[in-house]
């Protein structure tokens, strides 16, 4: 007796078919001995029923025994391949973009979950879904990306170096290449935030990084400058605001995890600002800022809390290490 993997359905190997025109059988039938319970030296594996759990050797209680044969076949098409949506994304950024018109292209990049750069089309106030995703060509595999101010593209790849993407305009969605920059030494970066000409980075350690010598002449900018540790999350937005997620911020009572702050004093001769403002704290994992180009202005006073607040620690430590890297390498 023949029958499928069920047991239910008669199914011989003559009439065992492949799936389409499509696919040609490429080898001969033959024994399949990696079954699951394992079998004997022909192939058999026995049971007291046929519903009953199989193994390998014969008992006086088996009554039943089966055996599973398998043939390989391959699928011949003709290309190209079509993309078909969905992508699976694990990081995706947008431009940050000024009073744009209705049919003017919006930058839309992401990192698929296989660690592919791609670029989406057609992004539109009108067709704010695009039309295709493009595959930009990497040597290796990234796992965060973000765009910023004047098509300044920045990534970090899965071996924790940063890259920049060279001649990114609206005519060139994609650029022509990738430029590598190395890492802060003994760090590896994790993620990266591009606001409209700041460029900050967190690595595995927690340590938040400020990208110094970013000019329109030198978008690579020439070093990492250390600004704070305890770090887990950075977003700039598109007035070079810093929101950062932080850990072990020192509470009225404990440790707190998951902390939003806000670097304050950010303006263009201070892009590193001065220090930071605590807002919601504990628990939280993500933050963006990437669609606020509005910046009230804000007063500090001085409440009861302040003043009966005890002198803590509050802010991450503040550091001004520079790391130099010299000229960044096209690839």
């Amino acid at each position: 007796m023949w029958s499928d993997a069920t047991g239910l359905h008669e199914c011989t190997k003559t009439n065992t078919k492949t799936p389409s025109p499509h696919w040609t059988w490429v080898t001969e039938w033959a024994i399949d001995y990696g079954i699951s319970g394992g079998t004997d030296k022909e192939g058999w594996q026995y049971a007291a029923d046929f519903p009953a759990s199989y193994h390998g050797h014969k008992t006086l209680k088996d009554f039943v025994r089966r055996r599973r044969w398998a043939r390989k076949c391959k699928l011949t098409t003709t290309g190209p391949w079509q993309e078909v949506p969905p992508i699976l994304l694990s990081d995706v950024t947008i431009g940050l973009c000024e009073a744009l018109g209705a049919a003017e292209q919006i930058p839309l990049w992401a990192v698929s979950n296989r660690g592919d750069v791609l670029c989406r089309l057609g992004v539109t106030l009108l067709t704010p879904a695009g039309s295709s995703w493009l595959h930009v060509t990497t040597d290796q595999l990234f796992k965060s990306i973000s765009i910023g101010g004047a098509n300044q593209v920045w990534a970090i790849a899965k071996d924790a170096s940063a890259f920049y993407r060279g001649s990114v305009s609206t005519h060139n969605p994609a650029g022509d290449c990738w430029y590598h920059i190395a890492s802060p030494a003994k760090q590896k970066l994790k993620q990266v935030s591009v606001g409209r000409t700041s460029v900050y980075a967190v690595d595995e350690n927690g340590n938040l990084w400020y990208r110094q010598g970013v000019t329109p002449s030198y978008p690579q900018g020439t070093s990492w400058e250390h600004i704070s540790n305890n770090v887990r999350k950075v977003s700039v937005g598109p007035l070079d605001q810093v929101w950062i997620i932080a850990d072990k911020v020192q509470g009225s009572h404990s440790l707190s995890c998951g902390t939003v702050c806000h670097r304050l004093g950010v303006q263009p001769m201070e892009p590193k600002g001065q220090s930071w403002d605590y807002g919601i704290g504990g628990g939280w994992d993500h933050i963006t800022v990437r669609g606020n180009a509005i910046e009230a202005p804000r007063v500090h006073m001085p409440s009861l809390t302040d003043i009966l607040r005890p002198t803590l620690p509050l802010s991450p430590l503040l550091t001004s290490n520079t790391e130099e890297n010299g000229n960044a390498v096209p690839c």
